[in-house]
């Protein structure tokens, strides 16, 4: 069973979609989140009826109660000190999934393009939103319309869209506009 560490941008992403215990039970796996993930400020934007926006906090702590993610450290060693490294270049939360997942052999999930990079560097296997949202709707294969909502509320929600390199853009922009 892969393991699968989820960063920042990416858990924010997947949170914003709404049902996140689903979505991950979906991809498979077993979830892991870094410990400087949950601390760092996240926010979900949110509409209110009036039109105006406001700031939701992400609170990770039931899904981590409930076992769908389990928090983790970098250990001392090689791993605390790549992250070390990588925090001089990339965020902290990246760089903490980023060195766990190259010292452990785990995937790491991210949306970040320069995390992206460096993973590609370290031989590190990356999943991203549109990867795991469209395992998502090929195993569960629910409705459209569901498929749809759930995009439409990552892109309003954590203003995530996939870059149009990615190739899983034109399959997002179709279930948005379908």
């Amino acid at each position: 069973m892969d393991q699968v560490i989820v960063d920042a941008c990416c858990v924010i992403n997947l949170c914003a979609a709404g049902e996140l215990c689903d979505l991950l039970n979906a991809a498979g796996g077993q979830w892991y989140v870094p410990s400087v993930v949950r601390t760092e400020a996240m926010f979900l934007r949110v509409e209110q009826p009036d039109g105006t926006i406001v700031q939701e906090p992400v609170d990770l702590a039931p899904f981590i109660e409930s076992g769908v993610l389990t928090e983790c450290r970098a250990e001392a060693g090689p791993e605390l000190d790549l992250y070390v490294a990588l925090a001089s270049r990339i965020d902290d939360g990246e760089a903490m999934a980023l060195a766990i997942a190259k010292t452990r052999g785990w995937i790491v999930a991210t949306d970040d393009r320069k995390a992206s990079r460096l993973a590609t560097e370290l031989g590190v296997r990356v999943w991203t939103t549109p990867q795991i949202m469209k395992c998502w709707a090929d195993v569960r294969k629910p409705p459209q319309d569901m498929v749809r909502s759930r995009l439409w509320r990552i892109e309003q929600r954590a203003r995530f869209f996939p870059a149009p390199a990615d190739p899983l853009c034109q399959w997002w922009q179709s279930c948005v506009t379908t």
